[in-house]
């Protein structure tokens, strides 16, 4: 990507108001999972009931709605795509699946709430695949600091 490009890039990231705003539901909902996947274990070794699991996946949801709803603001802003932008395209598929599955888990504990084994498999599916898209992401930014950092050094050379 040319200096120019990236410029622009960077004003549009700097004036789009979804770049303070999206963090703090991306953020939030890697907090939730951090909290839901604790009472999913406090589940299987009998210390709370599924409930209680439940309502920490319900916030769970909650933020990922949030964090897809501003994350397509800011991809709007910054590439012209509300989802798939090619710089994201992992990103949003792996979001997509993760939506996909969550929503699953909500059909079935509407339609089969005593279901547990079934809702349960269905969430830690979810929350492998939402932890695979984190992972992908650190990897990609920590590799994009990198890249910075030795286009400075070449520059400077």
């Amino acid at each position: 990507m040319s200096q120019l490009a990236q410029g622009v890039m960077l004003e549009r990231r700097a004036s789009s108001i979804w770049t303070k705003i999206h963090p703090i539901f991306a953020l939030g909902q890697l907090l939730a999972f951090v909290v839901s996947v604790g009472c999913l274990v406090a589940y299987f070794v009998g210390a709370v009931p599924f409930h209680v699991v439940h309502v920490s996946v319900l916030v769970k949801i909650g933020l990922m709605v949030g964090a897809v709803l501003t994350g397509s603001f800011w991809e709007h802003d910054i590439y012209g795509f509300w989802w798939f932008a090619p710089d994201f395209m992992i990103e949003d598929v792996m979001t997509l699946v993760v939506f996909i599955m969550q929503a699953s888990y909500l059909f079935v504990v509407a339609l089969h709430p005593h279901q547990t084994t079934a809702i349960i498999l269905i969430l830690c599916l979810a929350y492998s695949v939402y932890l695979a898209n984190v992972a992908q992401y650190i990897h990609k930014t920590q590799r994009a600091k990198q890249a910075a950092v030795i286009e400075n050094l070449k520059r400077a050379a």
